[in-house]
Formats: structure tokens, C-alpha cells, sequence
């Protein structure tokens, strides 16, 4: 008796799985936006906290953008880099200061 029958029986339900997934990548690449323009208010406000939050060390919740996606972080500050326009949060995480949309002090 030969049971090739069965791999044979399911082989159309990969080919499911694998549209499945592009159809979801594809929804997700549809839901992406575009990067929210600051205005030059919001970008200093946003500095202020910055400098708050990393001399006082409060934790803080960071709005920011990445590749189509507003994402949060809540984390301390432990470095701010001017020179290379970056921040340094726990947990090895760096954000530029451009991806930056909002921050909340907790």
C-alpha cells in the first residue's frame, strides 16, 4: 500500500497558507501612513522633555515613526547625542530625533 496519497491530498492547502500570507503583507503595506510633519512648537516642546526626562530620569513614552508604522516606547533616556541626532534608551534601543512625533512624561 502506498502512502504518498496522503502528502499528495494536502499539497493544494499549502499553496493556501503561502497566499495567505501575501495577502496579509499586502493589507499591512496598505495600512501604512505617511511620516505626521511637526511644526517647529512641537519639535521644541518635544526637545524640552527630552532634556526634562534625561537629567530628572523619569521614564518616558515616546511616540515615533518607523517605515509606515507609529510605534511607543516607554523607557528612560540614557543618552542624548546631539552630534549624531540620537537617543539612547534602556534595553539598547536607540531612536533618531527625527522619528520622534510625541512624548509623555510619566
Amino acid at each position: 500500500m502506498n502512502n504518498d496519497r496522503g502528502v499528495i491530498k494536502w499539497m493544494p492547502f499549502n499553496s493556501i497558507v503561502e497566499e495567505q500570507k501575501l495577502i496579509e503583507q499586502l493589507v499591512k503595506d496598505k495600512n501604512k501612513i505617511t511620516k505626521p510633519n511637526l511644526s517647529q512648537e512641537q519639535i521644541q516642546k518635544n526637545e524640552e522633555k527630552l532634556i526634562e526626562a534625561f537629567y530628572e530620569k523619569i521614564k518616558v513614552t515616546i511616540e515615533y515613526f518607523q517605515a509606515g508604522d507609529l510605534l511607543k516606547i516607554t523607557s528612560k533616556i540614557l543618552k542624548i547625542d546631539t552630534i549624531s541626532q540620537k537617543i539612547y534608551l534602556e534595553k539598547q534601543q536607540i531612536l533618531f530625533f527625527k522619528q520622534i512625533i510625541k512624548i509623555i512624561m510619566l
